[in-house]
C-alpha cells in the first residue's frame, strides 16, 4: 500500500489531489484509471478509493469506503531542546513519527543553543514518515515553549532525563504503562540545575538513560523506545 497525506481530507465521496499530488501521481508513479489509492488527514482517517481522472493538476479519486480509526489509548508526549544541528532534529522527528508518539514539543532551555525551529520543515519531514510508516496519526508539532512556559502546562506522569548528580532512578526501572507519558529532554549542554530543581518541585521525576552520555536526539529517541518498549511487554 501507498499511503498519501492531505489534511484537507474528509469522508466525501470523491477527492481531488493538489497540484503537486497530482503530477506526481501522474507523472512519477504513472498511475492509471482504476488504480487503487488509500489517503489519510493524520487524524485518524483511513480514506480508500480508485483514481477516476488522471490529470497532471488535478487527480481525481472515487471513494470505496473509509474508517475513522479510534486514537491510540496511550499518549507520549516528548519535550526536547532543539538540537544546534537541525539536521539532527529533523532526523529524531522522522524516527519519533514511525514510533507513533503524540506530539513533540521544542522547549528552550538555560543552555540552549538554539531557539528558532522552522515548524513547516518538521511537518514536512513528519508528514513523509508517516506515509512511509503507514499510519493514520500524524504527531503534533508544537511551536517552541520555554522550558518554565512548559512546566505550567498540564504534564502527566513526566520524567526529566539528565546527567547532573541527583536522587534519580533509571528510566529502565520506571512504570511506564501509564496511559499518558510525558519526557523531558535537554540540550547539549544538559538542563541547569536550576531548572531540574523546578522541574522536580513540579512533581517530574529525575531519570538516568544509563552510564554513558548521548546526544539530545539519542537520548530523546533512546527514551521513547524505552517507554514503547515497556508498553509492548504489559
Amino acid at each position: 500500500m501507498v499511503l498519501f497525506f492531505d489534511e484537507t481530507i474528509d469522508a466525501s465521496e470523491e477527492f481531488i489531489f493538489s497540484k503537486e499530488e497530482s503530477k506526481h501521481l501522474a507523472k512519477v508513479l504513472r498511475k492509471k484509471p482504476g488504480d487503487s489509492v488509500t489517503l489519510t488527514n493524520g487524524k485518524g482517517l483511513e480514506w480508500e478509493g480508485v483514481l477516476t481522472q488522471l490529470n497532471p493538476s488535478a487527480v481525481a479519486a472515487k471513494k470505496i469506503k473509509s474508517i475513522q480509526h479510534a486514537p491510540p489509548l496511550d499518549e507520549l508526549h516528548l519535550a526536547i531542546a532543539p538540537t544546534k544541528n537541525m539536521n539532527r532534529m529533523e532526523w529524531l522527528v522522522e524516527k519519533l513519527t514511525e514510533l507513533g508518539v503524540s506530539s513533540i514539543t521544542p522547549i528552550i532551555c538555560d543552555y540552549s543553543e538554539r531557539k528558532i525551529v522552522k515548524l513547516p520543515r518538521l511537518k514536512k519531514i513528519s508528514i513523509a514518515a508517516l506515509k512511509q510508516s503507514q499510519q493514520f496519526f500524524l504527531p503534533q508539532i508544537h511551536p517552541p515553549i520555554s522550558f518554565l512556559e512548559y512546566l505550567n502546562t498540564e504534564i502527566k506522569n513526566g520524567y526529566i532525563a539528565h546527567c547532573v548528580t541527583t536522587d534519580k532512578v533509571f528510566l529502565t526501572d520506571c512504570n511506564l504503562t501509564a496511559q499518558t507519558v510525558t519526557l523531558l529532554i535537554g540540550p547539549e549542554g544538559d538542563f541547569s540545575a536550576s531548572e531540574i530543581k523546578l522541574a522536580e518541585k513540579s512533581g517530574l521525576q529525575s531519570v538516568s538513560l544509563g552510564k554513558q552520555r548521548f546526544r539530545t536526539e539519542t537520548a530523546g529517541l533512546l527514551a521513547c523506545h524505552t517507554v514503547f518498549t515497556q508498553r509492548l511487554k504489559n
